[in-house]
């Protein structure tokens, strides 16, 4: 479904991700782990426009996004749930939801959309009226994800999602991701917690100075003992 191929990106001349190449076939979750300043998040926003890819190709279902503006990238089927969630706090949890039914093809099913929402995370229908700048980590986390899934996303990339969170709510959040791929959407994963995002992906990608060093199956990584001992302390 996507491909970024051999892909460079930065800020100004400063070059964080050096010719990265990836792939996320279509209902599948990958993950993108690996240490704090590494382009993790540069990649990220190469891919969703972002920031200017400096050379390389983004092709996603067959059509080149390279140089597609951001709002164009939405309406192609990729959503993005960013770093720190970025809510309208001042606006309640139903306002930010009607929000995420953005693109041409989900705003006529935005109620029944929402209804989904609500069935997978009961807890935002109870706090729909509610400030969403009011909730607690977690739901807040919930609310961006919900947000995002309202498009009738193909693709949805989700950026340190477990940023902030208690364990229990790690966890909580790292069975919905799954709940996600099972609703028919891919998702691409970048995360810190490494040991949680190779458990439940198909495929993963270690990133290291802006490439990739290493990449697998999740449960195959993990077996890795290099890689255990550089992010896993073991």
């Amino acid at each position: 479904m996507l491909n970024v191929k051999n892909v460079t990106a930065g800020y100004d001349k400063l070059r964080i991700v050096n010719g990265i190449t990836i792939e996320i076939p279509d209902r599948t979750i990958v993950s993108i782990v690996g240490a704090n300043g590494v382009g993790k998040t540069t990649l990220i926003k190469a891919i969703v426009s972002q920031i200017p890819v400096m050379s390389g190709q983004i092709i996603f279902d067959g059509a080149d996004i390279t140089k597609m503006p951001t709002n164009g990238i939405n309406d192609t089927g990729i959503t993005l749930v960013p770093e720190g969630r970025q809510l309208f706090g001042h606006m309640t949890v139903e306002e930010n939801l009607d929000i995420g039914a953005c693109t041409k093809k989900s705003r006529p099913f935005r109620e029944k959309n929402k209804e989904e929402m609500y069935r997978i995370f009961p807890r935002l229908k109870e706090r729909a009226k509610q400030m969403a700048g009011s909730l607690s980590g977690g739901e807040q986390q919930m609310v961006a994800m919900a947000r995002a899934m309202m498009s009738d996303p193909k693709l949805v990339i989700m950026d340190e999602p477990s940023w902030g969170l208690a364990p229990i709510l790690v966890a909580e959040m790292f069975e919905t991701i799954e709940r996600i791929r099972e609703k028919g959407a891919a998702v691409l994963l970048v995360e810190q917690n490494v040991s949680k995002a190779l458990q439940i992906c198909d495929w993963g990608y270690v990133i290291e100075h802006g490439e990739v060093s290493m990449e697998g199956k999740g449960d195959e990584l993990l077996r890795d003992e290099g890689l255990k001992k550089a992010y896993l302390g073991i």
